[in-house]
């Protein structure tokens, strides 16, 4: 597995590029004292763009609304989720204000979840992630306001 960000804004690419990623990579086990409530839940297909506007609530969840294109670019969030030979890749773009974080998970071709890390997000920011092994589907999950004891980790 491979995780890094995408910058927007150059200033943010050089924070990146100094240490700012290396405390995305941590093991820390974590449980979100959000789980699921007024989240969407929804899956990503390879080679079809989803494009979700995101609509903040006030106990930090964010509901994601599937929409066919972007017509407010400052609340849409775009997911991507490529396939390379055997390898996969799931690129997230955040352009609300807010650092964001989700559950994502795989599912396998027996339509088993896995569930896997993924960093939170700051504003304006690219997430990308890739898999060595193939599976057909991601499942995205809980999208909150990222938590304080969140910010710069990586887990589920």
């Amino acid at each position: 597995m491979h995780i890094s960000w995408i910058n927007m804004r150059p200033i943010i690419f050089a924070l990146t590029l100094t240490g700012f990623l290396g405390g995305c990579v941590t093991s820390q086990q974590y449980e979100s004292p959000l789980p699921h409530r007024g989240s969407s839940v929804f899956s990503i297909f390879p080679e079809a763009p989803l494009f979700a506007e995101a609509s903040m609530n006030s106990d930090g969840s964010i509901t994601l609304t599937k929409i066919d294109k972007i017509t407010n670019p400052n609340v849409t969030l775009i997911f991507n989720f490529v396939i390379f030979g055997e390898g996969r890749m799931l690129t997230i773009h955040n352009s609300l204000d807010e650092t964001v974080k989700f559950h994502i998970d795989t599912i396998d071709y027996k339509g088993e979840p896995h569930n896997i890390s993924s960093c939170t997000m700051p504003p304006g920011m690219v997430f990308l992630e890739t898999w060595p092994d193939p599976f057909p589907e991601i499942r995205v999950s809980n999208a909150h306001v990222a938590l304080e004891n969140e910010e710069g980790t990586c887990v589920y």
